[in-house]
């Protein structure tokens, strides 16, 4: 994973909780902030982006070929007259 450096600003008393934090735990001030924002939860594998990625072209596929005739102007118009 590529990092990027950035400056943040935080109220004193947030800087000095988390730092705090990260003393106790005994790691890094950005590893806690990284972990309060989610950030390490969210990451996904490569297998799973690639399962994903699959899932939402089988649906595009899907619903390309239910929606084919589909005129979404129609649609909005009938939509319309009927409030």
């Amino acid at each position: 994973m590529n990092y990027v450096t950035t400056n943040i600003r935080l109220p004193e008393e947030d800087y000095l909780r988390l730092k705090g934090e990260a003393a106790k735990k005994r790691r890094s001030l950005a590893a806690v902030i990284r972990e309060r924002l989610g950030i390490e939860d969210n990451l996904r594998s490569k297998e799973e982006v690639g399962t994903l990625l699959e899932a939402r072209d089988r649906a595009a596929k899907l619903l390309g070929e239910k929606l084919k005739n589909f005129d979404v102007v129609v649609a909005l118009r009938e939509m319309r007259e009927q409030h």
